[in-house]
């Protein structure tokens, strides 16, 4: 009697292992909406840097402060909206869509800041040693410096990891040069007026300030920081979790 075999697995002959994933539309939207982020942030905040230097401008011009003073709070309110979103959007751009591009712009940027507060605090020097200001125009020269600083340092937490500390070398020498001008305009300059020798150390108490503080690195700003981070670490776990 025949031994009965057993019948062979059926095997269809037109699948091959398992089936692949549906391919995508060859659109990295992630990509897209970096750089776009990107070129609106950057358009943003030129726009609010030129607009400044118009302002300084204006105000180191003889008579050109008093001339723009009616207008001076919307011309600061609108370059600040421009500023405000510009950054912002930037922030997008470097924490949420993870540009690797715009970081080393803003790096740029941020000497270029630099660069244009060191000229503007030397130029405010010159103007506090003719000793030719109202206090209006001083109060309009601290505030300048005060804006300037501003400005790097909302460019210094826009970069995670940035280190403000070579950043402050420059404005602790040209603080030094200060020093020796006030020394020279009170002690050896006959016709100095007394009382504004008061403008002259409150700008140099101020700057030389914030640039110790900026070399210290003892993380002042460390909670702004650490608030940003948690925004965007909160969204991309609420985003995983969703997915």
């Amino acid at each position: 009697m025949a031994e009965s075999q057993t019948p062979l697995p059926h095997v269809h002959p037109f699948i091959k292992g398992k089936p692949k994933p549906p391919r995508k539309n060859g659109v990295d939207t992630r990509g897209m909406l970096s750089i776009a982020t990107m070129l609106v942030s950057l358009a943003a905040l030129s726009v609010a840097m030129f607009g400044a230097g118009r302002l300084v401008f204006d105000v180191f011009n003889d008579g050109g402060l008093a001339k723009n003073l009616d207008g001076m709070s919307v011309k600061l309110a609108v370059l600040g909206l421009a500023f405000i979103f510009g950054w912002g959007i930037g922030l997008v751009s470097i924490r949420g869509f993870g540009n690797l591009v715009y970081p080393l712009v803003i790096n740029i940027y941020a000497w270029g800041c630099l660069a244009a507060v060191s000229v503007l605090y030397i130029k405010v020097i010159q103007k506090l040693y003719v000793q030719s200001y109202d206090a209006m125009r001083f109060w309009a020269y601290l505030i300048i410096l005060l804006g300037g600083l501003f400005v790097l340092i909302c460019l210094h937490l826009l970069v995670e990891g940035h280190d403000l500390r070579p950043f402050a070398i420059p404005l602790l020498v040209i603080s030094v040069i200060q020093l020796f001008v006030i020394v020279e305009r009170y002690v050896f300059t006959p016709d100095a007026i007394d009382w504004k020798v008061v403008c002259d150390v409150t700008i140099f108490l101020m700057m030389i300030s914030i640039s110790a503080l900026m070399l210290m690195h003892i993380g002042i700003l460390s909670p702004v920081r650490d608030q940003i981070n948690s925004i965007f670490l909160n969204n991309g776990n609420h985003n995983q979790d969703e997915g």
